[in-house]
């Protein structure tokens, strides 16, 4: 058993001592320099030397002088002080790995204006203009289902097997005659955080009635990477949600269903929003794909008929949607957040082919929205090139 240590006469001495010694060092270096900050960095600099903090501390917990250093022993007697461990960033190494896992300060609102259940974020670069930038990856809840690079969130009970749904997920295909895609947007006026020349007028928070600034925008830049690769697109820019954002979706699903009866050739109709997603706080999040610059990431949402409504297509449809994931997965690692599996429907219910995607976030700029936009377009493409 080891003697527990004595306090000596000289101890103290020595605390006091040393107390004077560095006192006196500091007024003599700022009369020398008459500089006291550069004075004050000096003392920093010496009082955190080695050899002095060791005889300080050995004085201090009535240890042996060791100059060599401490033992094992008085190493746990130092490492049981909250006081001695709580060493300001400034006086040590920055820590390393990643930061704590955020968890329930992220609020994500569907299109619907439902709450949505948070994605795991991984920090990526430094706030601007107050807005934080985030890559949204999928998290360690139950409700999560993973399989290789494909992610999803489920709000159902249903079981859901990934594998087997991309197994025999339909194919896409942008040949024959007539339109192949239908791209509509049934929240239209969802607009983004304004940057630079991108200047709008608001119809609302971050919403405006200018088809360059809303998700009209955003269907057009997709529309003509679909056209340049010679697949015939049907854009719908009906602004659904205006005057009324409320019946947003019983608007659209008429608009949609004649499109479908005009074009009987489409094979993929494209819902396109941008998603909102802001802390408790009031902070704001953008979501960025950290493998590309300047870039947003998309996310889809499939509707189910966990509601008990009528709904035929939700398996063929979250298969499309799950084969897209993965091939976005494939090429950009980050562009797409996790999947989400919602019990409503979305409209999806009057076709195969017919997909929900949110591109960015209100605190996404417009240039990162079009910059995933296209991305996202370009995958599908592929898809529809060559038959997957």
């Amino acid at each position: 058993m080891r003697k527990k240590r004595t306090s000596r006469p000289w101890v103290r001495g020595l605390r006091v001592g040393a107390a004077v010694l560095v006192g006196s060092l500091a007024l003599w270096l700022a009369w020398l320099v008459g500089d006291p900050a550069a004075a004050l960095d000096d003392l920093r600099e010496l009082a955190g030397s080695a050899q002095v903090s060791l005889a300080l501390l050995s004085a201090e917990l009535g240890l042996e002088d060791r100059r060599d250093g401490l033992s094992g022993w008085d190493r746990l007697v130092l490492a049981q002080s909250s006081l001695l461990k709580a060493v300001p960033p400034s006086q040590g190494p920055e820590p390393s790995g990643p930061p704590p896992e955020e968890t329930g300060d992220l609020l994500e609102l569907d299109p619907a204006g439902e709450d949505e259940e948070p994605s795991e974020p991984v920090p990526t670069a430094a706030p601007q203009e107050g807005i934080i930038p985030r890559t949204m990856v999928a998290g360690s809840s139950a409700k999560y289902v993973t399989w290789e690079n494909v992610s999803l969130y489920n709000h159902t009970d249903y079981a859901i097997d990934i594998p087997a749904l991309i197994e025999n997920a339909p194919q896409l295909s942008g040949a024959g005659e007539g339109p192949k895609v239908l791209i509509y947007h049934s929240h239209a006026t969802e607009s983004y955080t304004m940057e630079g020349t991108d200047v709008y007028e608001p119809s609302g928070d971050h919403r405006t009635l200018d088809t360059n600034y809303n998700m009209v925008r955003v269907g057009e830049e997709m529309k003509a990477v679909f056209e340049a690769a010679g697949i015939g697109v049907v854009h719908d820019t009906t602004l659904y949600d205006y005057p009324s954002y409320n019946d947003a979706y019983v608007r659209s699903v008429e608009g949609v269903s004649e499109n479908l009866k005009k074009y009987p050739s489409i094979v993929l109709a494209l819902d396109v929003h941008r998603d909102a997603l802001v802390a408790s706080d009031g902070t704001i999040y953008k979501v960025v794909a950290g493998t590309v610059d300047n870039c947003a990431q998309v996310m889809m949402v499939m509707g189910s008929d966990a509601t008990g409504q009528v709904h035929p297509n939700w398996k063929v449809n979250l298969a499309l949607a799950l084969n897209i994931q993965s091939a976005l997965s494939s090429k950009w690692s980050t562009l797409a957040r996790p999947l989400v599996l919602r019990p409503t429907r979305f409209n999806q219910h009057l076709s195969t082919g017919m997909l929900l995607v949110e591109v960015g976030t209100h605190g996404n700029t417009l240039s990162e929205a079009i910059t995933a936009a296209r991305l996202y377009a370009r995958t599908v493409v592929e898809l529809m090139e060559s038959g997957g």
